[in-house]
């Protein structure tokens, strides 16, 4: 089988590619592997590296062919998981211009052109880390969790930091959702990440909600690199 990985900084996620389809999978070493691609935002265990080495897995670096052109000026300090997610955006909508925002310990907003080329974006801080700093940096604003009610504006300390945090970011994203609107009008937008469900997002372009669009870039890069297109 065909295992992909996404290591990420604070959660795993892989996948084995059977005739087409993606099915997760909770402990890789259980998994008969033939081979595979992986991308991690950070330096893995070298016990773990190797035993994926052995199994015919490879690692995404800013080397490996894929099939969008990478116009960012620093391609080898590039996260690979945003390249892998711009990717899988790619393969599922070829031909548009598209805009990935991947909602985790930080928040990346990328933009790949209709002409299928990778032109960057940003990256900001994701909630736990707004909540964390928000709680270390200060003398008295507890730490508070994105569960719970979040009112327009709030009415307790509590309530003011969640609303704060969770809608000051619903904004940020209805903003460069809204103004790269203006620049590509046929723009349309993927969401993904393991918080991207706590934001109701309110944009037409809002198009596709897609937890494993990491692996799903992974998936079409192998499959780039067997066949060649």
């Amino acid at each position: 089988m065909i295992l992909l990985a996404d290591f990420g900084n604070t959660r795993v996620k892989a996948a084995v590619l059977e005739n087409g389809c993606l099915r997760h999978v909770d402990d890789m070493t259980k998994v008969d592997v033939d081979g595979g691609m992986w991308c991690s935002v950070h330096p893995l265990d070298a016990k773990v590296e190797e035993w994926m080495t052995q199994h015919g897995m490879k690692r995404l670096t800013a080397q490996t062919p894929i099939p969008i052109q990478n116009a960012y000026s620093t391609p080898g300090s590039l996260g690979m998981d945003r390249l892998a997610a711009a990717v899988g955006a790619w393969a599922m909508q070829p031909g548009h211009d598209l805009l990935v925002i991947d909602s985790g310990t930080a928040i990346t907003y990328d933009f790949v052109s209709s002409q299928g080329v990778y032109q960057g974006g940003n990256i900001a801080p994701g909630i736990e880390l707004r909540f964390k700093s928000l709680h270390e940096h200060t003398g008295a604003l507890p730490l508070v969790e994105a569960k719970g009610n979040v009112p327009m504006l709030g009415n307790d300390t509590v309530t003011a930091i969640r609303s704060g945090v969770l809608n000051g970011i619903k904004y940020e994203i209805e903003g460069y959702i809204r103004n790269l609107e203006y620049l590509y009008p046929s723009l349309l937008v993927f969401l993904t990440g393991g918080d991207a469900e706590n934001f109701d997002i309110k944009a037409k372009s809002l198009t596709f909600a897609v937890p494993d669009l990491v692996l799903r870039g992974l998936a079409r890069i192998v499959e780039y690199n067997e066949k060649g297109f």
